[in-house]
């Protein structure tokens, strides 16, 4: 069974600066709070098609079963459901924390028109600057239309923008309170119990924030 949360673990009670990552909130689950198993047979691969048995050795896999999945309510209020995800996505095992940076693209062109002022000086002629308007136009490229139309309409963000997505692959189904607690500790960053059960050597199970900038991921030439 698949779970996505909306987030990252919390930081509550945590060293200053620091998260649970993936490996911290799998120890969390199987061993500090025992709240269930997760999936970590390498033989078995979840993806957006189904449940697989991968290639080994030149035989081909096999699609065991369609994907079972639960998409929380903060993910749907954020405008993320299972069309977010494209065709081909695997999730792995275990435990997931998936960050995706989008930078939209602008450029400045003379008001009502799509022409930047080059080009608008270049198909008018002289013109009288006074009399123009310049505005920032979203350019809606074939890449950035298709990263849109996976989010609910209306809440695709037009600026700079990074999604936080955690999400865990279960041997069954979790009983709801399970499931609440789980939820609390991704999406409302309630505090890990028995925090001195947690190793302190950096990395192991907790990881330093970085902060995003608001630059663009990369720029497109």
């Amino acid at each position: 069974m698949l779970y996505i949360f909306a987030g990252f673990p919390g930081r509550n009670g945590i060293p200053d600066k620091e998260y649970i990552h993936a490996g911290g909130l799998n120890y969390c689950i199987e061993t500090v709070e025992e709240l269930g198993l997760l999936e970590h047979d390498p033989n078995i691969q979840y993806r957006k098609e189904g449940v697989f048995i991968p290639d080994k050795d030149g035989i081909p896999g096999e699609c065991l079963y369609p994907t079972e999945y639960n998409i929380s309510d903060m993910c749907v209020r954020d405008g993320i459901t299972w069309d977010w995800f494209p065709e081909n996505w695997a999730f792995g095992n275990g435990v997931t924390c998936h960050k995706t940076l989008a930078s939209p693209e602008f450029k400045t062109v003379v008001h009502g028109t799509e022409f930047t002022l080059d080009e608008f000086l270049s198909e008018c002629g002289t013109t009288n600057l006074v009399d123009l308007k310049l505005e920032r136009m979203h350019v809606k490229h074939e890449g950035w239309i298709e990263y849109e139309a996976r989010w609910l309409p209306g809440t695709c963000p037009q600026e700079n923008h990074v999604v936080h997505l955690t999400w865990l692959i279960t041997n069954y189904q979790l009983p709801q309170f399970v499931y609440d607690r789980i939820s609390n500790l991704i999406e409302y960053g309630e505090e890990p119990k028995d925090l001195h059960k947690y190793s302190t050597e950096p990395g192991h199970h907790f990881s330093q924030v970085r902060t995003y900038d608001g630059k663009p991921a990369f720029h497109r030439g």
